[in-house]
């Protein structure tokens, strides 16, 4: 008999806690080129600005939930997978319907506090305006119907664009007037190994998304074709790295970065051993992608903050 979840779990669960760490960790990012650039950090409004981003997140996280319900949601679980397990779902059914739609709207409403306090400390330019206000938009849009682009292949796509572009923007134009090209040029590549992780987290879902017509990338893309993006995002984030630095990049902030590629070479073995019909593990590939995310983006922000 399984062991049944508590409702404070199930809802940790639904608001994605690697998510939402995710954010913090660019956000970090923004905020370390600002420091690298030479400019003096309001650290009133950076912390105002990382919580405004988290409420994004789980505004659009238990929104999805709710439009989601009664159907399970897919919610990886290592533990789970060490053990030789299915793949583990949160069960909507067991959470009182109207729970994720308050949730969400009070995370609306928390995000309009928060951003009427920049508002009132003069720290929301047009170009933040716009970063914060597209942000905002893309969370709806993958959430709330008739759009759910969520459900038509577009949700990686949209948590790809908050995480590794929109929210280091956000960080970056609390403390600076413009879009500077090391934004770019950092975050790119970073955009590309989140995609590949998205592709390994969703591609044990694949028969799930066909059968219940999910709409996630890996099913609308095929799961061959979603394996060959994935190994090809993973090199192309690491070869725009290598022509960044014959551009203009600075070999000071790049080398560190590289200390993530043998996690990502790996990545495509483990996937190209499951191409060729080799026997999953789900766990390790899991454990892989996240780990290669995360010490990118960490030694990538780490490095703008020592110089």
């Amino acid at each position: 008999m399984d062991k049944k979840i508590s409702l404070s779990t199930i809802l940790v669960r639904i608001a994605q806690p690697f998510l939402l760490l995710g954010g913090l960790l660019t956000y970090t990012l923004g905020l370390g080129i600002v420091h690298f650039l030479g400019d003096p950090i309001d650290w009133a409004d950076a912390i105002l600005g990382s919580t405004l981003i988290l409420f994004i997140l789980l505004a659009k996280n238990f929104l999805s939930a709710f439009f989601t319900a009664p159907e399970p949601l897919p919610s990886p679980s290592l533990a789970r997978e060490i053990k030789g397990e299915a793949p583990d779902f949160v069960e909507l059914k067991e959470v009182q319907h109207n729970l994720l739609l308050e949730i969400g709207l009070v995370a609306l409403a928390a995000g309009a506090g928060v951003t009427y306090a920049l508002l009132v400390n003069k720290a929301i330019n047009l170009p933040e305006a716009l970063a914060l206000g597209l942000a905002v938009l893309l969370a709806f849009l993958a959430a709330v119907p008739p759009f759910r682009l969520e459900r038509r292949g577009y949700g990686e796509l949209i948590e790809v664009l908050l995480v590794c572009n929109l929210f280091p923007a956000i960080a970056f134009l609390f403390h600076e007037p413009s879009i500077n090209t090391l934004l770019g040029m950092l975050t790119f590549p970073l955009l590309f190994v989140f995609l590949a992780m998205q592709i390994a987290l969703s591609l044990e879902y694949f028969a799930y998304g066909v059968k219940h017509e999910t709409g996630t990338m890996v099913v609308l893309m095929g799961w061959q074709h979603a394996m060959t993006w994935h190994n090809l995002s993973i090199l192309l984030a690491f070869l725009l790295l290598g022509a960044f630095v014959v551009l203009r990049l600075s070999w000071i902030l790049v080398w560190p970065i590289f200390l993530a590629l043998p996690l990502g070479i790996f990545q495509i073995v483990q996937m190209q051993h499951i191409a060729n019909g080799g026997r999953p593990q789900w766990w390790l590939l899991r454990l892989n992608a996240i780990s290669t995310f995360t010490l990118m983006a960490y030694l990538t922000a780490l490095t703008l903050w020592l110089h």
